[in-house]
């Protein structure tokens, strides 16, 4: 296994994930899947291993990602690239009886594309590909799909689809949330609506909390008919595990004791994060000759997680921060960020009464209500989206980081 922190994994690199990968290809028999998400916890990894494990069972599989994508033509035109190579492969019989279907809906998505660009100086609405202009392109070129091969099954894996769908409503602020129900809607109803649509599931993931969009906009229906799946961390024994395998891979000294002291030093054992503070480590070992020992290793552990979080080391944290600006705005954004700060400033967490009061201070011409109505919201969102959890180890409930290198992140960050 090599020491990757960063891209994608496969192969031998894929680790400790291959029940779980099996477990989403079964649910795909029959459902769809909401997969969500911080990023850096794998969610790529295992779904480009469940399309090579459907392909090997024959399926067809495509990949997009549409967190560049601003409205709903922008994703019609990835899902049509996407197709072209893999039409491409079909029989030449087959290839040739919807060839000039599948260049017309090019044609046609070009001719939408050039009459948008027109109008967009006039009105950010105007913008906006027209409903029926898009419904019926997307329609044609999923009936295009799902009549290809008759009886042959398709897996459309969709990545950040949350990302786009708030692209549209902050792009679109009079009619964007609109647009966002009309097509979760019709990716619920119309696109199942189709001859055929049996034959197709769709893997959805993101790094952004689409539960989270639509539950603050009164949408939750357009979602539920996906199966809605995690992935958790690691269990202690697989994360050892998979840091001895490391420690083997390059002659790094470690045996269990110092291993499991590096998995509960990350504390969420997640295999990005597992994988990067050994890489800290890794470094300074090197840089110390006379560390050698797995006694000697260990007491690098703790320093090594501090250089995961020093500045020029620590992009993929800021991620944290800035998904709560996209997700929620910047008064809700503000908020949780004050709440997190106050978190971090414990290892062990801080008392839910605490932080309430906290933002009741910030909150002074809001009713009762409204303060605990936003404390218990913020507080849901930053438990589903895993910045923390409650921990009531201790006889009172403490909400405490998952990721303590996040934490030590969050505090260097607020600090002076």
């Amino acid at each position: 296994m090599d020491n990757i922190a960063g891209t994608p994994v496969e192969g031998e690199n894929f680790f400790g994930r291959g029940t779980e990968m099996l477990r989403l290809a079964e649910i795909l028999k029959n459902d769809d899947i909401l997969l969500l998400g911080p990023r850096r916890i794998g969610k790529t990894s295992i779904c480009r291993a469940v399309m090579g494990h459907v392909k090997a069972s024959n399926w067809h599989a495509i990949e997009i990602n549409v967190a560049s994508c601003e409205d709903e033509l922008a994703f019609l035109e990835k899902l049509h690239a996407a197709l072209a190579p893999e039409m491409a492969t079909l029989g030449s019989k087959i290839k040739d009886r919807f060839a000039a279907t599948f260049d017309a809906i090019s044609t046609r998505i070009k001719s939408i594309k050039i009459a948008v660009t027109g109008a967009g100086t006039a009105s950010v609405d105007l913008a906006a590909p027209a409903s029926e202009d898009w419904i019926h392109l997307g329609n044609d070129l999923l009936q295009l799909l799902m009549q290809a091969e008759a009886g042959q099954a398709w897996l459309v894996y969709i990545d950040e689809l949350p990302i786009m769908l708030f692209n549209m409503i902050r792009n679109d602020t009079q009619n964007g949330v609109r647009r966002v129900r009309r097509f979760l809607d019709w990716f619920r109803n119309d696109v199942r609506a189709l001859p055929g649509s049996r034959s197709v599931r769709w893997l959805v993931s993101g790094s952004v909390g689409l539960d989270t969009l639509v539950q603050q906009h009164g949408m939750a229906d357009t979602i539920n008919s996906l199966n809605h799946q995690n992935l958790a961390a690691f269990t202690e024994d697989v994360a050892i595990a998979m840091v001895l395998k490391l420690a083997d891979r390059y002659q790094l000294a470690l045996d269990n004791e110092a291993a499991r002291k590096l998995v509960a030093a990350v504390q969420w054992a997640q295999p990005y994060y597992l994988q990067k503070a050994f890489h800290y480590l890794r470094q300074r070992v090197s840089a110390n000759a006379n560390t050698a020992a797995a006694a000697d290793i260990i007491s690098q552990i703790d320093p090594a997680m501090n250089d995961m979080v020093q500045p020029g080391s620590d992009n993929d944290f800021h991620h944290w921060e800035q998904r709560l600006a996209l997700q929620l705005g910047t008064v809700q954004a503000a908020h949780a960020i004050a709440l997190l700060n106050l978190a971090a400033q414990d290892a062990a967490g801080a008392r839910p009464e605490n932080m309430l009061a906290h933002l009741e201070g910030r909150m002074p011409n809001d009713s009762t209500e409204k303060q605990r109505e936003m404390f218990i919201n913020l507080r849901d969102i930053l438990q589903r989206d895993a910045y923390w959890w409650p921990d009531e180890s201790s006889g009172n409930k403490r909400y405490r980081f998952h990721l303590e290198p996040l934490r030590r992140w969050w505090l260097r960050r607020n600090t002076l």
